[in-house]
């Protein structure tokens, strides 16, 4: 997050000084950094995502579980190192914080959840594709919703004299459903929503 480049600016007086005196090159203490903190960070997202995935009572098996574990690391992961890359590239912490506002900000925009990727204009598609979140983003929609059929909560028609109507005139009112059926299949929902498929999971 943002306070990889707060820790990058403290550090950064005493790496240059090691530098100058040819101690130390950055290249050492970047990797170091990186191998060092790689402890705190796993026991972090396990913290985290540990009480979070069932707190929101997510697809209760082993496998979904840990892909989901595994996922959330890699983004960990991946955000950390832009935003180090970020703080490297520039020489002071205001001047690192715009661009860091505005890529984070963009990438949250354009994960998939917000802008879906049916519905993005076609001049800004490339901020989705160079986007890091959002192949993590798919994969867990694809591990959560793969293979399961989801019942209907609400029908059109709905209430008043259709109640009486058969269930082969009445439809689900989500996206993917089919006439006649009491639910909607996950893939299909993706598909038609998001324009996700299995195939992409370990994309």
């Amino acid at each position: 997050s943002i306070l990889e480049i707060m820790t990058l600016y403290e550090a950064r007086a005493i790496i240059e000084k090691q530098k100058n005196l040819a101690m130390y090159h950055p290249s050492a203490e970047a990797v170091s950094s990186v191998l060092s903190q790689m402890p705190a960070k796993l026991v972090t997202a396990i913290a985290f995502n540990l009480f979070f995935y069932f707190i929101a009572n997510l697809r209760r098996d082993a496998g979904s579980f840990f892909f989901y574990l595994l996922m959330n690391f890699l983004c960990l992961l991946a955000m950390s190192h832009l935003f180090r890359f970020i703080g490297s590239a520039t020489k002071s912490f205001p001047e690192a914080m715009v661009p860091a506002s505005v890529i984070l900000l963009a990438l949250s925009m354009y994960a998939g959840f917000a802008i879906p990727k049916t519905s993005m204009l076609g001049w800004s598609k490339w901020i989705y594709w160079i986007n890091l979140l959002q192949y993590g983003f798919e994969s867990l929609m694809i591990n959560e919703f793969h293979g399961r059929d989801f019942p209907c909560a609400q029908y059109i028609p709905r209430g008043g004299s259709y109640s009486d109507y058969p269930q082969s005139y009445k439809t689900c009112s989500v996206v993917g459903a089919v006439p006649g059926e009491t639910f909607v299949n996950g893939d299909t929902f993706l598909k038609l929503s998001y324009g996700y498929e299995h195939k992409h999971k370990w994309r």
